[in-house]
């Protein structure tokens, strides 16, 4: 109830609090596809997730304002009926052409937490490393979306307001988190890793020296080596569909 105000009041926290809002919706729609896949190969639940965060922050938001006007068992039906709606979600690529080069540098990172799990993240296996600003966190899933089965990937959150925004940023993630840990199996948790870099050492780690809200910088890593950085709108795609050439290791 005393949380959505202070976000109205700034544009320093709206647009960070929308991009966090999607970012839930895809951990959610993730989820929800490993438990049930879609009916096509390009199809995706996020738009469902969507929808069923709208319906339940909207609930929440109305029983705050509006002691006993809201019936828990009629939102929970609401939500089991939009489990049966077909929204026409697709995944499809925006056409963005980020700078991508090849590279041969060394990849030892300090130990992280994620966010989603509470696990540490294995920021040291083959995949993808997203250094993401809080205008840019929905990009993740073009990483996700894009990277060959096994890889892992990580998404490295960062701010150019660290003191005001990393707090909503723990917030409205482990606002999600609590709920979805209990209720879905561990075999169907989101194919993603979210880390906070507080520090600023993760992005140095992977070349982003100047880390703002509008950052998106991602890098291959193979047997500890990063092995292609792509830097821009879609590096996150990039980074994870391109099949870097042949190195150590």
């Amino acid at each position: 109830m005393d949380l959505m105000p202070e976000i109205l009041a700034d544009e320093l926290t709206r647009r960070p609090y929308a991009q966090l809002m999607k970012l839930n919706a895809v951990l959610l729609g993730l989820a929800l596809e490993r438990l049930r896949p879609p009916r096509t190969p390009d199809g995706r639940l996020v738009r469902l997730a969507e929808a069923a965060l709208t319906v339940l922050h909207g609930a929440g938001q109305m029983a705050a304002a509006a002691p006993g006007f809201v019936e828990p068992f009629n939102v929970v039906r609401v939500c089991e009926g939009l489990a049966e709606l077909d929204l026409g979600d697709r995944w499809s690529v925006a056409p963005m052409i980020p700078r991508v080069e090849a590279a041969d540098e060394p990849w030892s990172p300090s130990a992280a937490v994620d966010a989603i799990t509470g696990d540490t993240a294995p920021l040291t296996r083959d995949g993808v490393v997203a250094v993401l600003g809080l205008h840019r966190l929905s990009a993740a899933e073009e990483a996700v979306r894009a990277a060959p089965p096994g890889a892992e990937v990580t998404a490295v959150v960062v701010t150019g307001a660290p003191a005001e925004l990393f707090p909503l940023a723990r917030l409205v993630v482990a606002d999600l988190g609590t709920c979805l840990r209990p209720v879905f199996p561990r075999a169907a948790w989101p194919r993603l890793r979210l880390v906070y870099d507080e520090s600023g050492e993760l992005a140095a780690a992977a070349g982003v020296t100047d880390a703002g809200d509008g950052t998106e910088t991602a890098v291959r890593v193979r047997a500890g080596r990063i092995v292609l950085r792509a830097d821009g709108f879609g590096a996150c795609h990039a980074a994870a569909s391109h099949t870097p050439a042949s190195g150590p290791g």
